[in-house]
């Protein structure tokens, strides 16, 4: 009981997020928005000090629901744009899909192109990030069949050992398109797990999410913690590259839908050359979503 209770003070001591609230729920930490008002200072340090932060309703309903709609009728191998997903990866087996994870699905889907490219957003995520230029470089949608089981899980892993042609400030903004509450296959973050830099390329599909199993390089003395991050439907997570997380299985009776948007700054270099990156000069596959550049280099001249 004490472990819970230290835990809990802990991340109610941490000034990230005003528009959360901390609750104990089986010894993880839960972290929920709370309304669509934000400070952006404080999602800041949160993002900064924690690795993570969430925004509540932060994507427009009707846009999100007709991406709800249009995720689907991508995994059913639907498109309006005569394009295709780059992969859509299967679980072994030929039975029902209780996770469907494809890549790029934005390729076949208008509404899920205007989703990714509404302005209002990224002017939110830019300012919380500091950023000057944000690109999306790559799209992955993940929808959890709901099942009683662990065989759906996203085992522990951070971003940055999957994406190592990109050196310097990327992340991930995850979008939820349903609901996602702590039975709904929330992600589970690693509080400052961001600060310890690389640990190794961890299996995505590892679904004991125990820690002795996950094969995760930890110093030693680190302390592990665990927040599961509720997000409204049009809310997102977003996270650093190293930050771990994970998430367990959908216990609810709806699927759970959502878009991990992988996005560059104009902080980082593209090292070398690789297939998920071969589409940046496509305005419409990798969208310029935010951009002051020019502005604030015209400035300064």
């Amino acid at each position: 009981m004490n472990d819970e209770v230290d835990s809990h003070a802990r991340h109610a001591a941490i000034p990230s997020l005003s528009t959360r609230g901390w609750h104990m729920n089986n010894n993880v930490s839960v972290v929920r928005g709370t309304t669509p008002k934000f400070d952006v200072d404080e999602l800041r340090r949160g993002y900064t000090d924690e690795g993570f932060c969430v925004i509540p309703e932060l994507f427009p309903s009707e846009l999100v629901a007709e991406a709800a709609a249009a995720a689907e009728a991508v995994a059913e191998g639907r498109t309006d744009t005569g394009m295709q997903p780059r992969i859509r990866e299967r679980e072994a087996g030929n039975g029902s899909q209780r996770l469907i994870k494809i890549a790029e699905p934005h390729n076949a889907s208008r509404a899920l192109r205007a989703l990714i490219t509404s302005p209002e957003p990224w002017r939110a995520i830019a300012a919380v990030t500091g950023a000057r230029m944000l690109q999306v470089w790559a799209v992955d949608l993940f929808i959890k069949r709901p099942v009683s089981t662990g065989h759906a899980n996203i085992g522990w892993h951070q971003d940055g050992p999957y994406a190592t042609y990109w050196k310097g400030d990327i992340f991930t903004v995850w979008i939820a398109l349903s609901e996602v509450s702590t039975d709904s296959s929330p992600l589970r973050y690693v509080p400052g797990s961001h600060r310890l830099g690389p640990v190794g390329k961890a299996d995505l599909f590892h679904t004991d999410l125990d820690l002795a199993g996950a094969g995760l390089a930890l110093p030693t003395g680190f302390t592990w913690t665990e927040v599961a991050a509720e997000v409204p439907a049009g809310g997102i997570a977003m996270h650093h590259r190293d930050t771990l997380h994970a998430s367990g299985p959908n216990l609810s009776s709806q699927s759970r839908i959502s878009l991990a948007v992988r996005i560059r700054t104009d902080r980082c270099e593209l090292l070398s050359e690789a297939r998920q990156v071969a589409h940046l000069t496509d305005g419409e596959l990798a969208p310029v979503v935010y951009d002051r550049t020019s502005e604030t280099d015209h400035a300064k001249a």
